[in-house]
C-alpha cells in the first residue's frame, strides 16, 4: 500500500480510508502501537509493592504492576504455557499471578516462580519462560507509559516540547496530580477521529456543541467570551494542542469552567507562577491536546483519556479525572464533577463528540463515499501570536495540527528506524 499517497498536505487531502481499511489498521498495530510509547497509568493507582491494574496497550492486554522492589513493571497479560490471562481481577495487591488454566504463576517482578508437577517438563528452564514484558517502562509527572520497543527513545525525548505544555496540568501543585478509577465504554468510531479532534479541532465547537450553549451548559466563562484568543501548537513526534491565549490581566484562573475553580485556580496563583513560570501561569491556558499515538489531555476539564483500538472501525474509550493532589476534597470533587460531568460516556460534549465520530467513521466504509476525499484545507486567517512559545504555533482555527499529526502517522507507517522517525519528526 502506498502511504504517502493517503494524506496530501499541500492540497490539504486525506484519504478517507485511513479511517475504515483493515489492511491500513494491521500497519497501524505493528509500526505504531507496537513501536510508541503509550499511556498506562497514574503512579497513584499502584502506590505499594504487590499493587496492580490491568490495562491495554492498544488490543495486547497489560498488567501494570509495582513488583516487590517498589519498581513500576508493565507485562503482557499472557501465560508463556498455553496463552490464557494471568490476571483476570481490574486491580488488587497479589505476590502472585496465577494462571486458572494449569496453575503456572509468576511474581509481580515477571518472573515464572512456579509450575505445578514441573519435573514432568524435564530440565525446563524457568527464566527463559517468564512473562512477556515492555521493552521499556517509565513515567512523567505521574503518567506511566511504556514501549513494548527496546529501540524507542526515552519517554522524556518522545514527549518533547509537549511535556513543557503537559507541566501545566501535572505540575502545577506541590505534590502533583491523582486519579480515579477510568470510565470505559465502546464506540464504533476509528481512534483516529477522536484523536485529532483534541488535537486541534477548536471549528466544531459552535456547531457541534451549539445546543448545549443554548440550554447554559458551556466550557468557557464570561471572561473567555469577552477575550475569544488562541491558537494551534504542534510540538513535534505528532503531538498536538490548541490553547487559550490569555488577556492582559489573566492569570491561571482564565477559561475554568466552574466558579469555584476560578476562586480555586486564584487562591493558588502565587504558588503555580512559581512553578510554572508567567509564560505558563498568566499568557496561555491550554485547552485539548493529544499525545501521539492515542492520549488525549483537557486541560481545563481536568481529563485525560485513551483511545484504545478495538479494529479500524471501533475504539474503547477509557477517561480519568485528574486532580491535583494538594487541592482540598471538596475542590477534587469539583474537578471530578466537571470532568464527568461534561466528557465522560454521559457527558453533555463528548456525546456530541462522539456521534460526529461514528459519522466520519461510516463514510469511510461506504463504497461511494471513499472514493473522495476528506478536507484539510483550512489554513486559518488570524494574526501571528506574539509569544515565542515551544513548538510550531499556527492559528487556532485552522487544519495545521490535525495534518502535522497526519503527516507523523504516515512517517510511522513507512520508516523501519526510529532515527528515520524522529529525524523527521525534529527537521
Amino acid at each position: 500500500m502506498d502511504i504517502k499517497s493517503l494524506v496530501d498536505p499541500e492540497g490539504g487531502l486525506l484519504d478517507r480510508r485511513i479511517f475504515a481499511d483493515p489492511e491500513i489498521y494491521r500497519l497501524e498495530r505493528e509500526r505504531i502501537f507496537a513501536r510508541c510509547w503509550l499511556f498506562l497509568g497514574h503512579e497513584c493507582e499502584i502506590p505499594h509493592p504487590g499493587d496492580f491494574v490491568t490495562r491495554y496497550m492498544a488490543e495486547e492486554p497489560m498488567i501494570l504492576a509495582r513488583d516487590a522492589s517498589g519498581q513500576v513493571r508493565a507485562h503482557l497479560n499472557m501465560c508463556r504455557h498455553r496463552g490464557n490471562r494471568v490476571c483476570r481481577a481490574d486491580r488488587g495487591n497479589t505476590r502472585l499471578f496465577q494462571c486458572s488454566y494449569h496453575g503456572w504463576s509468576y511474581t509481580t517482578d515477571g518472573k515464572l516462580a512456579l509450575v505445578p508437577m514441573v519435573d514432568a517438563f524435564g530440565n525446563l528452564n524457568r527464566a527463559q519462560w517468564g512473562l512477556v514484558s515492555a521493552a521499556q517502562v517509565d513515567t512523567y509527572k505521574g503518567l506511566i507509559f511504556a514501549t513494548f520497543d527496546a529501540d524507542a527513545p526515552p519517554l522524556r525525548e518522545y514527549l518533547g516540547d509537549m511535556a513543557w505544555y503537559l507541566d501545566i496540568l501535572l505540575d502545577r501543585r506541590d505534590g502533583g496530580t491523582e486519579v480515579s478509577g477510568p470510565h470505559r465504554w465502546l464506540l464504533n468510531a476509528n481512534w483516529k477521529t477522536a484523536a485529532e479532534n483534541f488535537g486541534g479541532d477548536g471549528y466544531h465547537i459552535a456547531s457541534t456543541h451549539g445546543s448545549a450553549r443554548e440550554l447554559g451548559i458551556d466550557t468557557t466563562t464570561m471572561q473567555t467570551r469577552r477575550w475569544n484568543k488562541g491558537c494551534q501548537i504542534a510540538c513535534g513526534n505528532g503531538h498536538v494542542l490548541v490553547s487559550w491565549l490569555t488577556p492582559p490581566d489573566g492569570g491561571p484562573w482564565f477559561a475554568q469552567p466552574d466558579d469555584e475553580l476560578v476562586d480555586y485556580m486564584k487562591a493558588h496563583a502565587a504558588e503555580i507562577e512559581s512553578r510554572l513560570g508567567e509564560v505558563r501561569a498568566r499568557k496561555i491556558s491550554p485547552s485539548a491536546g493529544t499525545v501521539f499515538p492515542n492520549l488525549s489531555v483537557h486541560w481545563l476539564t481536568r481529563t485525560i483519556r485513551v483511545w484504545q483500538p478495538r479494529g479500524p472501525d471501533k475504539m474503547e474509550i477509557w477517561s480519568w479525572a485528574i486532580v491535583d493532589k494538594a487541592a482540598t476534597a471538596r475542590i477534587k470533587d469539583v474537578m471530578r464533577f466537571v470532568s464527568q460531568y461534561r466528557f465522560s460516556p454521559s457527558g453533555v460534549f463528548e456525546q456530541d463528540d462522539m456521534d460526529n465520530w461514528i459519522q466520519v467513521t461510516g463514510a469511510a466504509k461506504s463504497l461511494i463515499g471513499r472514493r473522495y476525499p476528506a478536507n484539510y484545507q483550512m489554513s486559518g486567517n488570524e494574526p501571528p501570536v506574539e509569544l515565542d512559545l515551544p513548538g510550531t504555533v499556527k492559528s487556532r482555527f485552522s487544519d495545521n495540527n490535525q495534518i502535522a499529526l497526519y503527516m507523523h502517522w504516515a512517517k510511522m507507517l513507512q520508516a523501519t528506524r526510529w532515527s528515520e522517525i524522529m529525524s523527521a519528526a525534529n527537521g
